[in-house]
This record gives C-alpha cells, structure tokens and sequence, in this order.
C-alpha cells in the first residue's frame, strides 16, 4: 500500500519538473538563440514477482513467476536541444545567425560565455555588445570597436570605412551536453573548445528560438493530466490506508 504512496509521489514530483521545463520553454519561445530544455524520464529498479510458499496435498509447489513490478519513474536529467531554430531577417547588419554548430563568445565578470544570440549593438562607447550590454569577442580575444561607418559579410568580418577591422569569434565544442545554462540565454562551458576560423554567419539575420510553442503546450496539456492522474492514485491510496488503519483498530 505504502508503495502505490511512493510510486504515484515520484511521478508527481517528476510531472512538476517537466512542467518547469515546458513553462521556461514556453517564456522563451521569442528568446533569439533560445535553446529549449527536454527532460529525460528513467524508471526505478524494478521487481521480479513470484508466488511462493502454496502447498498441494502437503506437498510445497514450486515457485511461480507472477511478473515484473514496476516502482515508479524518476527523472535522468533536463537536457537541453541544441538544434539550430529558424533565421530571421531583419536587414539589420549588426544582426548575425550562425550556420550549424557555434556560438559567439561573450566577455562576462565570470569569463568567457556562449551564446547563439547574434542580435547585437553598439553601446555608448562605441563597443558591440548584446543586448544585455556584454561585449562580444573578436577573433584576437578582444572587444570590437566600431568607430566609424561599418559593413559585416556573411563570414562575421566586419569593416570599418571599407577596411577589414576583424572578426566575430565563432567557437565549437565536440559535445554540446557539457554546456551549462545559466541565466541571460548564455552557457558555460566545461570542456575546451576550438575557434571556427571560417564561420558561416549570415548578416543581417537573427536565429529564433528552437521552440514550437503549439507542440509546448500539447506536452503542457500530457504534464497537467498526468499529475492529476497520479493525485488521484495518492487520494486513494490514502484512503485505502485510513479504512486499513481503521480496520485494524476495530480488530483490536
């Protein structure tokens, strides 16, 4: 009795952060860049049930198979898709999309960050930065300067009166589940990566995010359903348990 308790518990807590999950998916769905997060289900150690101890005539039957008791599911992990959302254009030249994998390179008071937001801008001195006033970095490490009349290409060069000044740092990782998200639509990284020194970076567009608000809110829909579902076995239980209490009582 005790185990219905435990089992339909962990499936509530388990629907409560897959909700989580959809929630801040859905609160990003107009995020450029956004990735969207998915949450991995996994199932307790199950259980090989037999019967055992019957006897026919006196004589004990073998032990029968009676079959697998499942104890619930828990969840492996929130893991996010990094799959590439759809271009925007704006015509705006400071505006960048990268082609497959990458990510632009942000200087931050914690170091280095990445991020796939190419929506950039130039602040009040002169420097390109996001929209959350954090400069990018250039190929050399350095802020970018923009002091006079500019033009980008579609490989993140960017020139200043008609001479090349730099370009946009494009880095890729080998395996994008080591980046942590951390808030700002940036990530960290806890593996080295290595500096695309031909980027495909489309000017004058912005990557969407990689979120489909309708197929959100039908998962929404499974989420909310099945932790009633789940309630309604704990209501139960709970009242199986009480009436078992009681009985117990009166037998005494």
């Amino acid at each position: 009795m005790l185990r219905g308790l435990y089992t339909a518990s962990a499936g509530m807590m388990h629907q409560t952060t897959r909700q989580d999950a959809v929630a801040n998916n859905l609160a990003n769905c107009n995020t450029s860049g956004y990735k969207k997060d998915i949450v991995i289900s996994s199932a307790f150690p199950g259980m090989l049930m037999s019967r055992m101890g019957e006897k026919d005539n006196g004589t004990s039957r073998p032990y029968v198979e009676v079959g697998d008791l499942n104890t619930g599911a828990s969840m492996l992990g929130v893991f996010t898709d990094h799959n590439q959302g759809n271009f925007v254009k704006t015509d705006n030249p400071l505006d960048f999309a990268i082609t497959g994998n990458g990510y632009f390179v942000l200087r931050t008071e914690q170091g280095e960050r990445f991020t796939r937001d190419g929506q950039l801008e130039i602040n009040a001195e002169n420097i390109l930065v996001n929209k959350q006033g954090i400069p990018v970095l250039d190929i050399n490490d350095q802020t970018i300067t923009i002091d006079g009349e500019y033009r980008t290409d579609n490989n993140g060069n960017i020139y200043i009166d008609d001479e090349w000044r730099t370009g946009l740092k494009v880095v890729e990782f080998n395996d994008t589940g080591t980046l942590r998200k951390e808030g700002n639509n940036w990530m960290s990284a806890a593996q080295p990566y290595t500096v695309n020194q031909m980027p495909q970076v489309k000017s004058g567009y912005y990557e969407s995010s990689n979120v489909n608000a309708v197929s959100e809110m039908v998962t929404l829909i499974s989420v909310v359903r099945s932790y009633e579902a789940m309630q309604k076995v704990v209501q139960a239980e709970d009242e199986s348990l009480k009436t078992a209490i009681q009985v117990g009582s009166v037998a005494v």
